[in-house]
């Protein structure tokens, strides 16, 4: 039988249980960095965001949904939040060996926010 590689094992997790990110996601330089977080049920209407930082403290949002689904863009970035799904999807186009790093998806709430991490890696074209 096939068996699953386990740097996937994270797509099979229940959707809308739990703020989840893969640990680690890489790109070719100029092509389209695509990134998923499942968040769980009850936060759809929150405002989900990615950051950029080592550290969830000196974390710099780069874009976030404002609680809503439509897509929102900044630059080369942007996001999406899917209610039904409670999965959030960050896309980078054209990536370059600058937008490689720890990053950060969050959804904001009172005290503190729900943050997971990912290592973002960008290999030469």
């Amino acid at each position: 039988t096939m068996g699953i590689s386990p740097g996937w094992g994270w797509l099979l997790l229940p959707v809308c249980q739990a703020l989840v990110v893969p640990r680690e996601v890489s790109s070719r330089a100029g092509e389209t960095l695509s990134l998923r977080c499942w968040y769980p049920r009850g936060y759809e209407a929150y405002n989900k965001y990615w950051c950029r930082g080592a550290s969830r403290d000196s974390c710099r949002k780069v874009v976030e949904t404002e609680g809503r689904e439509a897509p929102r863009q900044r630059g080369r970035v942007s996001i999406q939040d899917s209610h039904i799904f409670c999965v959030v999807l960050l896309t980078v186009e054209d990536v370059s060996e600058a937008d490689a790093g720890s990053y950060w998806c969050g959804v904001e709430r009172m005290g503190r926010d729900l943050m997971e991490p990912v290592t973002v890696r960008v290999v030469p074209g």
